[in-house]
């Protein structure tokens, strides 16, 4: 079970807020009109965007960028990914994405992320677990040699959780239909791991999404997807009292499972 967002957000405050410390990378973002949501605040979608960039630039700095992997005929695969959320800024406020790298384990690189606003609260954390593949053969290879370029700072994280694999849909309350399409794809040239929380999202009921904000979203990457694939979303209802929802995101020609995540809203203040 992670850790209470609560506890996170206290734990922080009492150390001064911004993470800071060895092997840490800070970003500074403004908050755009067109990547906040109807009701004006920073997206969930936007967030992930500004995380993924900060990894990059860590990575890249730390001579492990993609960049640098592709060049040997490896790359980053983000595999699994938790999200908590207390507070998101709105159209032209400013704010700051730390993250810095935790260690190792079995196949997955840990990352981690801090997400504060301009008073220096904590607003936001994160954890992720990252696979190097081989581009050619697609299938994951031993993360040491990159752990080691990584110098990851095992003593600080800004979640613990243990980014297990979520369980199978059995059921589901509402399904989406959609298309990959070119703007969906990455350097990679799969589907980008931020279009995949779109379309899960897009799957909730519309009242979920004009009136509630997202607390916490836990996300597992199965399989790639690319361009002119159908792809289905479809969720469930988990538990009404807390609003958490279960998710599934497939390949409609061979049903092929492609993501399970969960996500949880609170009613909008």
């Amino acid at each position: 079970m992670a850790e209470t967002i609560d506890n996170i957000a206290a734990m922080h405050a009492s150390a001064g807020g911004v993470a800071t410390g060895p092997n840490t990378l800070t970003e500074r973002y403004a908050v755009r009109s067109y990547e906040v949501d109807i009701n004006g605040r920073l997206s969930i979608l936007a967030i992930c965007n500004f995380m993924q960039d900060a990894a990059s630039k860590h990575a890249q700095a730390l001579g492990v960028g993609i960049r640098d992997l592709m060049a040997d005929n490896h790359t980053w695969v983000l595999s699994r990914l938790a999200v908590r959320m207390t507070g998101y800024p709105v159209w032209q406020d400013q704010i700051q994405v730390s993250t810095w790298p935790t260690g190792a384990q079995r196949l997955f690189a840990l990352r981690d992320f801090e997400i504060t606003n301009t008073r220096n609260h904590v607003i936001g954390v994160a954890t992720s677990a990252w696979l190097v593949i081989d581009s050619q053969r697609r299938r994951p290879v031993r993360i040491s040699p990159f752990i080691n370029k990584l110098k990851p700072v095992k003593d600080h994280r800004a979640l613990v959780s243990s980014l297990d694999k979520l369980p199978p849909i059995n059921d589901y309350d509402n399904v989406r239909h959609f298309h990959v399409r070119h703007r969906d794809l990455d350097l990679n040239q799969h589907v980008n791991n931020v279009s995949y929380i779109e379309w899960a999202l897009e799957s909730l009921p519309p009242n979920i999404l004009t009136d509630s904000v997202l607390c916490e979203l836990e996300i597992n990457y199965l399989a790639e997807a690319f361009v002119g694939n159908g792809i289905q979303s479809i969720c469930t209802c988990m538990d009404a009292k807390s609003n958490t929802f279960q998710h599934r995101i497939a390949r409609i020609e061979d049903d092929q499972e492609l993501v399970r995540a969960q996500t949880r809203w609170s009613l909008a203040s």
